[in-house]
């Protein structure tokens, strides 16, 4: 795999035991730390909060505190040159089927971005706005796969 997309709540929740997804969010932490695969966001990401242009990168930055997994991952990927860069922009008809189809504006760009990904994959526990039938959805009809840390950690 050469990419996933991964929503903040798939890492938040790496640092919360009482979590259902917590064995899955902090394995798919460490296998992203030991292979190659890149994480792929919005253009416009830094590190640093004050020139970060980034979409995904303000949720990352605002929601994943230093320390933490989440946040250690991100840190180790972007400083060894493993987060892919996509612009956010997307065909006319496809964005109006997104906004249609997901009501959460952040949820939007995350789906955005995972369609214009190599890999067209976006890891994600969000249940409320990706349900079920949503992602079949939207695997049938955009090609991506909207999938859990412990579905994508198979692959990795």
């Amino acid at each position: 795999m050469i990419d996933i997309v991964i929503d903040t709540c798939t890492l938040v929740h790496a640092n919360d035991p009482n979590c259902v997804y917590y064995p899955s969010s902090v394995e798919l932490i460490s296998r992203m730390l030991a292979n190659s695969t890149c994480a792929t966001v919005d253009e416009g990401f830094e590190l640093d909060e004050g020139r970060n242009r980034s979409y995904i990168g303000l949720e990352y930055l605002t929601h994943l505190q230093p320390g933490t997994l989440g946040f250690s991952l991100i840190v180790h990927l972007a400083t060894n040159d493993r987060i892919n860069f996509v612009s956010n922009t997307i065909p006319v008809q496809r964005k109006r089927y997104i906004e249609q189809l997901i009501k959460n504006k952040k949820d939007r760009m995350f789906l955005r971005v995972a369609f214009n990904s190599g890999e067209k994959t976006l890891a994600s526990h969000d249940y409320t706005d990706y349900q079920e039938a949503k992602r079949k959805t939207i695997r049938n009809d955009l090609g991506v796969n909207v999938v859990t840390a412990e579905e994508i950690n198979d692959m990795l």
